[in-house]
């Protein structure tokens, strides 16, 4: 056949195939990926979802935001910070459909990147703030800044001047908290001073009762804790003692439990998860949620604290919310040593991996 007869005869319907196989692609293209495959979210708990504490936060809040966004939602409750124990957990949930994974305790971190590297195709969200690899970034609630206004409140009722702080072990999460806590507290009595306790786990009942004993034989008269658990309130109702609580309130307490630092899990995770789902995220950056989007609050202040110390306290949680401000201006650490001067602030990448100092106030329990 000659070219010209052939093209007469046959470009036509080249042509026509060739247009065909052109929308299917774009057919195809404009397909969502959530269309393709069910977004199946894996949590992992260092404790029990029960728990009235830490982990039924996590377990609750994310859960409700997998049923905002029509995601499955699988959890692995009591796995312990190491890495043969995460790495497992990780394992089962991938290989139960997980394609989402987030590590909601702080000493998951230092494998998260390693475990993230290993399930290029999962996504993970981790609360450490480590985050290094492609398919991995951090996520948190600016606790801190509650921290500041309890520690006014805390620092204003302590007749003693000496306040009390439990926690597990020294890292920039709980040295943060602890150093805005000491920066309210001195705004509010200037002489004051915090002894912290640590405990060496984020549970440890006998440990943290026998903690709050300990700091009021040195002097303590407002105790607070960092744990799991408000076993640290109860041991201060129990022994007379006021207290500031932590991350949830499940009981109810004397008029001697001033208020509570409260994290809204629920606000974050449906953030976190709805960027994920509609495509917006971006694991560069990390989440970081304060005041101002309702992340953290302060629980209702005890009849105890007086109009003026709560008008003070209010009044310098609306100027953060305004300029997110806690650690700016002159700081100096319980060393001495000029950590922040004047008109400087301490960038988020201190405040979240690097903050490994005490401010000046702050006393570890010998």
């Amino acid at each position: 056949m000659k070219i010209k007869e052939w093209i007469v005869h046959d470009l036509p319907l080249l042509l026509v195939g060739v247009i065909c196989v052109a929308l299917v692609v774009v057919i195809r293209s404009f397909q969502l990926p959530e269309t393709e495959r069910r977004i199946v979210v894996g949590c992992v708990l260092v404790g029990s979802k029960d728990d009235k504490g830490w982990n039924e936060s996590h377990s609750t809040g994310l859960s409700n935001a997998c049923r905002i966004y029509d995601c499955g939602f699988i959890e692995w409750e009591r796995v312990a910070e190491t890495e043969a124990t995460v790495s497992a957990a990780v394992r089962e949930l991938v290989n139960s459909g997980a394609n989402v994974i987030f590590l909601t305790s702080f000493g998951y971190g230092e494998y998260m990147d390693e475990i993230a590297r290993k399930y290029p195709r999962v996504a993970f969200f981790g609360v450490s703030g480590e985050g290094a690899a492609k398919n991995s970034t951090t996520y948190f609630a600016r606790l801190y800044q509650a921290r500041y206004v309890a520690g006014i409140i805390a620092g204003a009722q302590s007749r003693t001047g000496v306040l009390g702080y439990i926690t597990s072990t020294p890292n920039s999460q709980a040295n943060r908290s602890i150093n805005a806590y000491a920066m309210g507290m001195r705004v509010a009595n200037p002489k004051a001073r915090l002894i912290v306790r640590f405990t060496g786990s984020w549970e440890d009942e006998a440990a943290e009762r026998e903690s709050v004993v300990s700091l009021a034989e040195k002097g303590a008269d407002v105790i607070t804790y960092h744990e799991v658990k408000p076993y640290a309130v109860q041991e201060a109702e129990k022994m007379g003692l006021m207290s500031i609580g932590y991350d949830a309130v499940y009981e109810e307490y004397s008029d001697k439990f001033l208020t509570a630092t409260l994290y809204n899990w629920e606000i974050l995770y449906e953030k976190v998860l709805g960027d994920y789902v509609s495509g917006r995220s971006n694991f560069s950056n990390s989440y970081w949620l304060g005041f101002d989007e309702k992340a953290v609050d302060l629980y209702k202040l005890s009849p105890r604290v007086s109009p003026r110390i709560a008008s003070l306290a209010y009044a310098e949680k609306q100027r953060i919310m305004n300029d997110r401000s806690v650690f700016s201006g002159v700081i100096y650490d319980n060393q001495g040593i000029l950590r922040c001067d004047i008109g400087e602030r301490i960038s988020d990448h201190e405040l979240f991996t690097g903050m490994d100092w005490f401010i000046e106030g702050v006393e570890i329990y010998e």
